[in-house]
């Protein structure tokens, strides 16, 4: 995987971009369902990846659809 600085990421950085992806999928989708406290401590665990996100050059872009 490369970032936008055509830079190749490494195995363990590739594994947090997914990670902040598929938790970005998961409260997009479910986060309706969800209880109030693991929406919001998911929504929490999201920015502290999101910061990890950008440190990578990944683009990610805003959390205002999430509701952060």
């Amino acid at each position: 995987m490369k970032n936008l600085m055509d830079a190749d990421l490494s195995e363990s950085e590739c594994m947090l971009v997914d990670v902040y992806r598929q938790l970005a999928r998961t409260l997009e989708m479910y986060g309706d369902e969800l209880p109030p406290f693991a929406r919001r401590n998911g929504l929490k665990a999201l920015a502290a990846l999101w910061q990890v996100m950008n440190g990578l050059d990944m683009d990610p872009g805003q959390l205002y659809h999430v509701g952060a």
